[in-house]
């Protein structure tokens, strides 16, 4: 999409986005699924914006889980990059190529070339229990990191792993999640994702093992304030602003339908030249 990519400002919002992980501070990153999602959050004062793949697949008519191809979600976060003015980091699931090699590198190359600065890799497959082996998955991270130097953007990579998924122990799923953040550090990723962290005891845990940076994804038993309190770097919204949004938008349709009253929507705190606005730049 983008026909001469500015490399040299790419790889500054790469470093800026690098160190606000570093902040001392832990970083709310919210998921956008589209380009007015995205602008809205970055008007809001956000200093970078995520990419959600389950929004951005239900917004493009696919279910999440890799269903959606690849070159759509190239898409859809490379449009959302180029209309932001904040590092844009994106969940491209398990990478859509992770068996591969040659389409694999090929895609991380075009997101990078579109400004895309960070990426959520993924070892798991549609949260089941079927993972890469850490090795396989190591590999995919070293790819990524020497696509990333030879282009001069240090993409800043947030290792996924789905350990918390598997049905063993919750100390096994521990040191699963611990073992697995030490070989994909080495292997070049910058933070560790680990979602689906049953309560904040386990967090705990997690944070003591695991010296890198991590991220946790916002759930109803972790309260931000306490993952801010045990030094966790990085928290994400994941699929939840998008659902929040069709939860309204559910409730809006119902009452259209069953009061047959327009009016109902007249009543929005946002106005179309608002909206027009975030767009011309």
């Amino acid at each position: 999409m983008v026909v001469n990519a500015d490399y040299a400002d790419f790889a500054a919002r790469a470093e800026k986005f690098r160190g606000m992980h570093y902040s001392g501070e832990t970083l709310l990153l919210p998921n956008a699924w589209d380009c007015v999602s995205a602008r809205l959050f970055e008007h809001a004062g956000f200093p970078a914006v995520a990419t959600t793949s389950a929004g951005v697949a239900w917004a493009r008519g696919y279910a999440d889980g890799e269903h959606i191809p690849a070159e759509v979600m190239l898409d859809a976060v490379s449009r959302i990059a180029a209309v932001t003015n904040v590092p844009v980091t994106a969940d491209i699931e398990g990478g859509y190529y992770r068996n591969d090699p040659a389409a694999f590198a090929g895609f991380i190359t075009a997101l990078i070339r579109n400004g895309i600065v960070g990426i959520n890799l993924e070892d798991g497959y549609n949260h089941t229990e079927n993972l890469n082996s850490i090795s396989q998955h190591s590999n995919l991270i070293a790819q990524v990191r020497a696509i990333g130097t030879e282009l001069g953007v240090p993409i800043v990579i947030n290792a996924r792993t789905d350990a918390m998924v598997l049905s063993v122990s919750v100390q096994d799923r521990v040191a699963i999640a611990v073992e697995r953040a030490s070989a994909y550090a080495e292997a070049g990723a910058d933070c560790i994702f680990i979602p689906f962290v049953p309560d904040i005891t386990v967090v705990e845990q997690l944070r003591q093992h695991i010296s890198h940076p991590i991220n946790i994804l916002i759930t109803a038993s972790l309260d931000f304030a306490e993952l801010q309190r045990i030094g966790i770097n990085r928290v994400s919204t994941g699929s939840r602003p998008h659902m929040a949004v069709l939860s309204y938008l559910r409730r809006l349709a119902s009452e259209l339908r069953h009061h047959s009253d327009p009016g109902i929507l007249l009543s929005a705190d946002v106005t179309y030249q608002e909206l027009n606005s975030l767009f011309l730049m």
